[in-house]
């Protein structure tokens, strides 16, 4: 099987109040909007991020049930630090600092408003001594 696209759902009893989350923040725009279901998408990309309300019919009872988020969205970005700033500014608590990893990623996490874990990641050049520490030999 390939997958003609992707797509992730956060399931929450604020579908509204997530939604907005993503297009103040990380610039995503809404194509469709039920109330009770909204699509997000950044231009044409071919992926988007769905919001469904807890509780709706559409929604598995177990997911339905489980309050907490264990699911971690990566957003790649072209100036983590600013985006940052950005949402420090507007009152959003980041989930520790700013780092950037030898591997070739500058990066931190944030919680949207019902929780999910996103990690927001700006692509660096790796370091050179851990690529040749951790690439194997051709």
């Amino acid at each position: 099987m390939q997958p003609a696209a992707f797509g992730a759902t956060v399931v929450t009893s604020r579908p509204a109040e997530v939604a907005a989350f993503y297009q103040e923040h990380l610039d995503l725009q809404i194509t469709v909007d039920l109330g009770w279901f909204i699509c997000l998408r950044r231009g044409d990309a071919s992926w988007e991020l769905a919001i469904a309300q807890r509780g709706h019919e559409s929604v598995p009872a177990a997911v339905s049930a489980t309050k907490d988020s264990t699911n971690v969205f990566g957003f790649v970005v072209e100036d983590a630090d600013k985006l940052a700033q950005s949402l420090t500014e507007a009152g959003v608590r980041l989930e520790g600092e700013v780092i950037t990893e030898p591997w070739g990623q500058r990066h931190f996490f944030v919680r949207d408003p019902e929780g999910t874990w996103i990690d927001v990641i700006q692509l660096v050049a790796p370091d050179p001594a851990w690529l040749a520490a951790n690439t194997p030999a051709s």
